[in-house]
């Protein structure tokens, strides 16, 4: 499964096997905090649905109640919506709407998305990842967004195996990604910078790195090399730069500074 976040719409592609709820849920409140008037899940994409996949969707009708989320379905193709009713008082109350249009009347929002007109604020995006000097990187994000009075996004890429799904638990490196965004939250703080912070779950760091800068829409993206594997770091560099958004710095941390996350 597949959850693309762009502009007021998450995007699912692919098959939904496993409850992926906590995976879209992160999509979606980061598409709720830019567009606050209401964002869309589109299922039109969905190639396959289980009873077990289907569970993501009572969970979303519980979020959904429980935050008064202004989120809207849509698309939900028939195969999927045959498995839906198989599942006790999930479709009863899930906000769907048949298409894109009916979902964004429903909303109120205009019928294809339109940018703010306001001035955004720039964002700097720092990805971290387990293995690198994060540290390190994160000094030279930092003197870089508070030159530009910018706003620092600090992600940590948390690499999930292919045979493991994407949201199982995973409480070793979990704890580790939480302390690594907590210790680096406290630069920032000390440096007086603005920060944000998550976890992004993928299975590819260069490509979860391009998915991320997408989303937060940065302006620019500090990337941290370390040295070591040179052939690791040359794939990495090479995606990076040729399929990001936006600029990118290469910060390479000196061979003798050992500190890793």
């Amino acid at each position: 499964m597949i959850v693309e976040a762009r502009n007021d719409t998450v995007n699912l592609l692919g098959a939904l096997t496993k409850n992926h709820w906590q995976t879209i849920k992160a999509a979606a409140n980061l598409l709720l905090k830019r567009n606050p008037a209401g964002i869309i899940i589109n299922c039109s994409g969905i190639t396959e649905c289980t009873e077990e996949g289907a569970e993501t969707f009572a969970d979303a009708q519980a979020y959904i109640q429980k935050h008064g989320a202004r989120i809207v379905l849509c698309d939900i193709p028939e195969h999927v919506m045959e498995v839906l009713r198989r599942v006790p008082g999930v479709r009863s109350q899930l906000p769907v709407a048949c298409t894109m249009a009916q979902a964004r009347a429903s909303l109120g929002l205009p019928s294809a998305y339109e940018a703010s007109e306001a001035p955004a604020e720039k964002i700097v995006l720092l990805p971290v990842w387990e293995g690198m000097n994060a540290p390190y990187a994160a000094q030279h994000a930092l003197h870089m967004t508070k030159d530009q009075r910018a706003v620092l996004h600090i992600v940590y890429i948390l690499l999930v195996p292919q045979k493991l799904a994407l949201t199982t638990p995973m409480p070793e490196q979990e704890e580790r990604a939480h302390q690594t965004l907590t210790e680096l939250e406290e630069m920032a703080r000390r440096a007086r910078v603005k920060v944000e912070k998550r976890v992004e779950r993928c299975r590819d760091l260069a490509r979860g790195i391009v998915t991320v800068a997408e989303q937060e829409r940065a302006s620019q993206l500090v990337l941290g090399i370390t040295p070591g594997d040179v052939a690791a770091a040359n794939g990495l560099l090479t995606t990076v730069l040729q399929k990001a958004p936006c600029e990118v710095l290469v910060v390479r941390a000196p061979a003798a500074v050992g500190q890793t996350v």
